[in-house]
């Protein structure tokens, strides 16, 4: 039986989605974006697919079997004031940081057997980051390598205006080494891998991240190194950018596909 999908933020990354998936069997799907020609390019891109515009992420979720969130940590906020409404629906997160944000109501919502699930993004080694949460993990460390030009418009940066000219100086900078929070906080639309690992792990408190600016790279290099009493994981993944989006991995909207493809 076909499902009925309901997107809320119709973006690169829905776009890039449902790009690749041509063969996607889908009943209906509603749609909301608070960018109204983001919403417009996304409809008559898909044409051939039954679309409902929807004038609120309550009206998605009330329509939908499955959510698919794409937008931002402020569409995930909003889809949790609704969630405990609405139990027996699949809801797919690629805004990591908004589950980080809500970390307490996450768990508590799948110990009550909601169906929530992140896909592993632009990293790879979740499962075995998922399988050792059971033992006692002493380190979770991310180092990421990003193209200066994606960085630069984020609110670190921003605050710190100097900074882009002394990563100009060299051809790699340390611009940021805190803990996953700091690092949402500060890098919302950059860092999202972070907040999958605090939230895969079930340890955000050990979670520790160090971003490094290049000047010349093409693409995204994301370094993991998790250190447990189950022995040591380390993962390196060079993510090719979304041609439309530089910011965007394409490995990310992949791995949303994959788990979408699971309900469908």
């Amino acid at each position: 039986m076909k499902k009925t999908i309901g997107i809320v933020g119709t973006g690169n990354i829905s776009t890039l989605i449902f790009k690749t998936a041509k063969d996607i069997k889908v009943k209906k799907l509603y749609v909301y974006d608070i960018n109204l020609d983001n919403l417009e390019k996304f409809c008559k891109k898909f044409q051939h697919i039954k679309i409902n515009k929807c004038s609120s992420i309550e009206e998605v979720i009330k329509f939908s079997d499955i959510i698919l969130e794409t937008a931002s940590i402020n569409a995930v906020n909003e889809i949790f004031r609704f969630i405990r409404f609405y139990k027996d629906k699949i809801y797919i997160f690629l805004s990591v940081g908004g589950l980080l944000e809500n970390f307490s109501k996450y768990k508590n919502l799948i110990k009550k057997g909601y169906k929530i699930y992140l896909p592993s993004g632009a990293i790879a080694g979740c499962d075995a980051l998922s399988a050792v949460k059971y033992t006692k993990i002493k380190s979770i460390h991310l180092k990421t390598i990003k193209p200066l030009n994606t960085l630069i418009n984020s609110p670190y940066f921003r605050q710190n205006k100097d900074l882009y000219n002394k990563v100009l100086r060299q051809k790699q900078t340390i611009v940021f080494d805190g803990n996953v929070y700091d690092a949402v906080k500060n890098f919302p639309q950059n860092i999202n891998v972070a907040a999958t690992l605090a939230v895969v792990s079930n340890n955000p408190d050990k979670v520790k991240v160090t971003i490094i600016a290049a000047k010349d790279l093409k693409y995204n290099i994301h370094e993991v190194t998790v250190v447990s009493s189950a022995g040591k994981i380390f993962t390196r993944t060079e993510n090719i950018p979304s041609e439309d989006n530089p910011k965007t991995s394409y490995l990310a909207a992949l791995s949303a596909l994959s788990i979408l493809y699971q309900f469908i």
